[in-house]
C-alpha cells in the first residue's frame, strides 16, 4: 500500500539530517552552480523576463543576492527574479527518467539560496536542503507521468513537480517539524501557479516571456508556501494523493503513487543532467552529431540531413518558424542546421540576427526531423535523449552518427572541462572560475560567499 503523504515528507524532511556524500555534493554544486552562472547570462545581456526586472522590484544593497547584477532584492523577490533569468535561455539542467524529465534546479537553487542568505545557513545546511528538494522531485515526477501534457493539455512539469519539492526543501532549511513541512508542501501543491505550455506549441508558436516568469512565479511561491507554513499556515493532510488533491487534478490518468514508496535513500541525483549546448535538451544529442559531422562533410554537399529522435521529440520540436531566440532553442531543424553550418553550438548562435542567418535557414530547408517510436521506447526505459543522424549526397550516405546524450562516451576529465568552459561563457573567468570552485567543493566554509 502506497505511504501517507505524511510519512512521504517525513522520509523526506529526515533525509536532510543525514550526511551528504561527496559524489552527491559535487552533483549538487554543479547543479547549482549551473544556475547561477546562466541566470548571470541571462540578466546580463536582459534574456526573455529579465527584460522587466525593474516592474514593482526594488533592487537595492538589502536582502538576497540577484545574480548578475551586484544588487540585492527582498528575498522573495530574488527567489522570483533569479528563477526567471535561470530559466531564460532553456540552457539549464534536464531530469533524465522515462516517466518524467521536467526541470527542478531552476525552481529549487533560487528559492533555498534566498532563503540561505536571509537565513546566513550554513553551506552544509544548504546542500541537505538541496538534496532533499531534488531527491523530491524525482518522487514527484514520476508519481505524475506525463499525460498533464499530452492530448492538447500543457502543464509544466518544473511547476507541477519542482514547486512542492522546493518548498519541502525550504522547509528543511527552515529546520521545520513534521507539521509545518507537510503544510509546506500542501501549500504549495495546492495554491500552485501551475504554467503552461501554449509558449512553446509548434502549432501556436509565440516562444514567449511567460516560460520564463512562470518558473520565477514558481521559485517565489516555493519559498512563500515554506515561510507561511512555518508560522503556522496550514495546508489539507494529504494534498499529492488525497480526493481532489494534485495527482487527481493534474495526472489526468498517468498516476501510479506506488513511485512514493521508493525510499529518498534509494533515489540517484546522477540522474540529473545538465546540458552542453544552449537548446533544448531534446536537441542536445543531434547537436553534438551535428558538429562532429559539420567538421567532416562541407554542408555544400549534403543533400538530405536525416535526423531520428524519439517520436515526442520530433512533434514537440518541429518548429521552422524562427521568430526569436527562444524558438530557436525549441527548434531541431535549426539547433541542428545552425552546428553544422557553424561547426558548433554556442550562446551567439540562438542570439539577435544568428537566428535570421540566410546560411543556416537555407541548410535548415534540407534537414528532416523523423520521429522513432524505437527511440522513444528507450527514452522511456532509460530516461535518455538519443539521436541518429545521416548524411546524404548525390551519391548516396556520406556519414552517420549516433549518441544517446550530450556527454555520451565523454571521460569525467573532458566533462568537467566541458562544464568549465561553460561557465565561462555565461561569466567569463573570474566569476566562472569562483563558480567553479564552489562546485569542485560545494561544503567548503566559504561557498556561499562564491556565489556572491
Amino acid at each position: 500500500m502506497t505511504i501517507s503523504d505524511r510519512e512521504w515528507v517525513r522520509r523526506h524532511l529526515a533525509l536532510a539530517d543525514t550526511p551528504v556524500s561527496a559524489e552527491e555534493a559535487a552533483i549538487l554544486g554543479m547543479l547549482t552552480a549551473d544556475t547561477v552562472a546562466i541566470a548571470h547570462y541571462a540578466r546580463a545581456h536582459r534574456v526573455g523576463g529579465t527584460a522587466h526586472d525593474d516592474v514593482a522590484i526594488n533592487l537595492g544593497k538589502e536582502g538576497s543576492v540577484v545574480w548578475g547584477t551586484g544588487q540585492r532584492a527582498p528575498f522573495l523577490d530574488a527567489a522570483f527574479l533569479n528563477g526567471s533569468a535561470a530559466e531564460a535561455l532553456d540552457f539549464q539542467e534536464v531530469l533524465l527518467n522515462g516517466r518524467n524529465n521536467g526541470h527542478a534546479a531552476v525552481v529549487i537553487v533560487p528559492a533555498v539560496l534566498a532563503l540561505a542568505e536571509q537565513r546566513g545557513s550554513s553551506p552544509d545546511a544548504v546542500l541537505r536542503a538541496l538534496r532533499s528538494g531534488f531527491v523530491a522531485n524525482i518522487g514527484f515526477g514520476e508519481a505524475l507521468g506525463r499525460a498533464h501534457r499530452t492530448e492538447g493539455r500543457g502543464f509544466r512539469t518544473t511547476s507541477l513537480t519542482a514547486t512542492p519539492a522546493a518548498a519541502l526543501a525550504c522547509a528543511a532549511l527552515l529546520e521545520a517539524d513534521l507539521e509545518a513541512a507537510l503544510a509546506a508542501v500542501g501549500i504549495a501543491a495546492c495554491a500552485l501557479p501551475a504554467g503552461l505550455l501554449s509558449a512553446m506549441s509548434p502549432a501556436v508558436g509565440s516562444y514567449s516571456q511567460d516560460k520564463d516568469l512562470s518558473v520565477g512565479f514558481s521559485a517565489r511561491h516555493a519559498l512563500h508556501s515554506a515561510l507561511l507554513a512555518h508560522a503556522g499556515a496550514t495546508g489539507p493532510e494529504a494534498p499529492i494523493t488525497g480526493d481532489k488533491g494534485w495527482l487527481a487534478s493534474y495526472a489526468s490518468g498517468s498516476a501510479d503513487t506506488t513511485y512514493l514508496d521508493i525510499t529518498p535513500e534509494d533515489r540517484e541525483l546522477s540522474s540529473y543532467s545538465i546540458k552542453l549546448f544552449p537548446a533544448n535538451f531534446g536537441c542536445q544529442a543531434a547537436i553534438r552529431c551535428a558538429i562532429e559531422l559539420g567538421q567532416k562533410i562541407d554542408p555544400s554537399h549534403v543533400e538530405h540531413l536525416e535526423v531520428r529522435v524519439k517520436s515526442s521529440s520530433a512533434q514537440s520540436l518541429s518548429t521552422r518558424a524562427i521568430d526569436n531566440h527562444l524558438a530557436a532553442r525549441f527548434s531541431l531543424p535549426f539547433a541542428v542546421a545552425s552546428a553544422f553550418v557553424r561547426k558548433r553550438s554556442e550562446l551567439a548562435d540562438f542570439e539577435g540576427g544568428a537566428v535570421a542567418d540566410a546560411g543556416v535557414l537555407e541548410f535548415m530547408s534540407r534537414v528532416e526531423i523523423v520521429g522513432d517510436d524505437q527511440l522513444e521506447k528507450r527514452h522511456l526505459e532509460l530516461g535518455i535523449f538519443p539521436a541518429r543522424m545521416t548524411a546524404r549526397g548525390p551519391d548516396g550516405v556520406l556519414a552517420e552518427l549516433a549518441y544517446d546524450g550530450p556527454f555520451h562516451d565523454m571521460s569525467e576529465t573532458e566533462v568537467e572541462a566541458a562544464f568549465a568552459a561553460k561557465l565561462t561563457s555565461l561569466t567569463g573567468e573570474e566569476i566562472g572560475g569562483r563558480l567553479m570552485a564552489y562546485a569542485r567543493n560545494p561544503a567548503a566554509s566559504d561557498a556561499l560567499a562564491l556565489l556572491r
